[in-house]
């Protein structure tokens, strides 16, 4: 993290974030000053530009705009006086308001990590917020596609401009940014790989393409099926095509999902177009990133272990994979229970 420059002002104490480090700040200097809550979180975000992504950045901006700096600036809550308390009444206020709880714990997370710092520099000796009690959270059951239904979802999105993405989304449980932003360079047809290295992501209704994937394990090679490299090579034939018929008018890019005139396929209109090719193909809606989880269904059922699994997806731990697909299909339950029923003399 960039080093904290302390300076006086009016008497009282501020920190600078970025600016070259001077002496440590006297303990003796402005005693019982205090510094506005907000007015410290403001500066933290500016901080926040060399640790979080772009994307991650807007989101910490729009919640500490829309529902932070309100409510604690005018209470005048500042760094030195906050209560815990006051992020209690937050929490509260915010649930009486019909906020979700995922919701009112992101909220709470940005004013932790910020007070949380706030400790490092030792302008606060513990963080206020730690003990706050946060509405407890439903988790979100994924629902998923078995393979029949894949299959009819694939024969569907033939007719969508954005094939490509769904193909690579059920084939290898890519997300999103991974498939919106693969690139030809990192299909070796030779080696029969792939590698996800390059990341889509939409970013105040722009497109952010960047070298960065969401964690270290997200950086992945994986290797060509056969009949994924029979569809990436007719991929590419079509596309050369399209680039001679369009001439002087087509888009030169490097990315794999991408429209007949060349323009790369943005992140939310792929989400748009699936949500249409499903309602097309008559099955029942699920989100975009459940292809995913429908692809690690099969694989799981395929008999292949949570740990190849995690690599497959690039989870960065494997008890991320275990909560959401360790479970058992209800048609495997009844085998299992056919099973016992076999074995147990209970008549």
């Amino acid at each position: 993290m960039k080093t904290p420059n302390y300076f006086e002002k009016n008497g009282c104490l501020y920190v600078q974030f970025g600016a070259p480090a001077p002496a440590s700040p006297s303990p003796d200097m402005a005693p019982g000053c205090e510094i506005l809550l907000s007015d410290f979180m403001q500066q933290w975000l500016e901080m926040m530009k060399s640790q979080v992504r772009p994307n991650t950045l807007d989101s910490y901006r729009y919640m500490f705009r829309k529902h932070i700096d309100p409510f604690y600036r005018s209470r005048g809550t500042t760094l030195q006086s906050a209560k815990p308390s006051d992020f209690q009444d937050f929490i509260n206020l915010k649930y009486e308001q019909g906020y979700s709880p995922t919701s009112i714990v992101k909220f709470h997370s940005i004013v932790h990590k910020c007070l949380r710092y706030a400790v490092t520099l030792q302008l606060i000796e513990h963080n206020p917020s730690d003990n706050a009690l946060l509405p407890r959270r439903t988790k979100y059951l994924s629902k998923v596609y078995d393979q029949n239904q894949l299959n009819r979802f694939l024969k569907e999105a033939k007719n969508s401009p954005a094939e490509p993405a769904f193909v690579l989304a059920a084939t290898y449980g890519l997300r999103r940014s991974e498939a919106a932003g693969l690139r030809w360079s990192a299909v070796d047809f030779r080696a029969r790989t792939i590698t996800i290295n390059h990341t889509a992501i939409s970013n105040r209704g722009q497109v952010l393409y960047t070298d960065q994937v969401k964690t270290k394990s997200s950086y992945r090679t994986l290797p060509l099926t056969p009949n994924m490299r029979k569809y990436l090579s007719e991929l590419r034939r079509h596309q050369k095509e399209m680039k001679r018929i369009y001439g002087k008018d087509y888009y030169k890019s490097d990315y794999v999902c991408r429209r007949d005139d060349g323009t790369p396929l943005r992140p939310d209109y792929i989400t748009q177009e699936f949500s249409k090719v499903c309602k097309r193909a008559k099955l029942p809606h699920i989100r975009l990133h459940d292809l995913r989880h429908s692809a690690a269904t099969l694989l799981l059922k395929e008999g292949f272990s949570l740990r190849q699994i995690q690599e497959w997806l690039g989870h960065a731990d494997i008890s991320t994979t275990a909560n959401i697909y360790a479970h058992v299909q209800y048609s495997d339950k009844v085998n299992m229970a056919r099973r016992m029923g076999g074995l147990l003399d209970i008549n």
